[in-house]
């Protein structure tokens, strides 16, 4: 139930706050780890009648990292999608290689055609416990953690989540991996 996920969600905190800079040495497919997530994610997709569309870019996609904690990042980015964005009725994973800019990479984004979110909730929606509206994720049974648990794995992968939202047009939470 609800505290047993309360629970892991606290340990996988725990355990990346103690070791917050470990470099992942590891390369990871992106295409085929976020195909594993949009599989492992059906379900509750069908659930809640949203439909997931890919739009990946051709070509090898691999950063330096850990499988299994970008997974979880993935997961828990697109779940929220398809929970809060559940009114829009879809939900876009796109792909993307990002040569401009001081550090090139790839571009994650899970763009949900739902509410979306009010302005002033982007900066704190990434700590502990915060959460935007209180009816609606009382009804989604998350723990809260879910944002501050990816921030912390970004961080340990050199990456930036950068959130754009317009009320009444859905959320938009994108990742930048560096490719190198």
């Amino acid at each position: 139930g609800r505290m047993a996920r309360l629970i892991d969600d606290l340990l996988s905190l725990s355990r990346l706050e103690m070791k917050p800079y470990l470099k992942p040495g590891t390369e990871v497919d992106l295409r085929q780890t976020i195909d594993s997530v949009i599989d492992s994610l059906a379900p509750l997709a069908r659930e809640n009648s949203v439909v997931i569309e890919r739009d990946f870019v051709d070509g090898p996609l691999d950063v330096p990292g850990d499988r299994d904690e970008l997974f979880q990042v993935f997961e828990n980015l697109l779940e929220n999608a398809c929970k809060y964005g559940q009114s829009g009725g879809r939900v876009t994973v796109s792909i993307a290689r990002d040569g401009t800019g001081p550090e090139p990479g790839i571009d994650v984004t899970i763009r949900d055609y739902g509410p979306g979110i009010p302005e002033e909730h982007i900066p704190r929606i990434t700590e502990r416990f915060y959460r935007v509206d209180v009816e609606s994720s009382r009804t989604q049974k998350g723990t809260g953690l879910g944002l501050s648990i990816v921030k912390h794995i970004l961080t340990r992968h050199n990456a930036r989540l950068s959130i754009k939202s317009e009320v009444g047009k859905g959320a938009a939470f994108s990742v930048h991996l560096p490719a190198r």
